[in-house]
């Protein structure tokens, strides 16, 4: 149980990261710079690149976070296998 509950502290943490990431992207205004000429494409593509890998990383944390919510009520009797968020 305590391994369980070690582990949705760290998926929690996790999603608190991967939020803050996703929120401190730059991608829009490195678009804006490019779009009015003054940021480059190389720019441009890699900080693309870092908000897709930034919002990857949000999808993966939450769903790690949901697993061991989920593995956690089950290990304390207060979840079975047919409950949903």
């Amino acid at each position: 149980m305590w391994k369980s509950y070690y582990a949705l502290d760290t998926a929690t943490q996790s999603v608190e990261y991967s939020t803050n990431l996703l929120l401190t992207s730059r991608f829009e205004a490195a678009q804006q710079r490019y779009l009015r000429g003054v940021g480059g494409i190389l720019k441009l593509m890699n900080t693309q690149a870092a908000f897709a890998s930034a919002k990857q990383r949000r999808v993966r944390a939450l769903a790690d976070w949901s697993n061991a919510r989920f593995d956690l009520g089950a290990k304390l009797g207060r979840l079975t296998p047919g409950d949903t968020l």
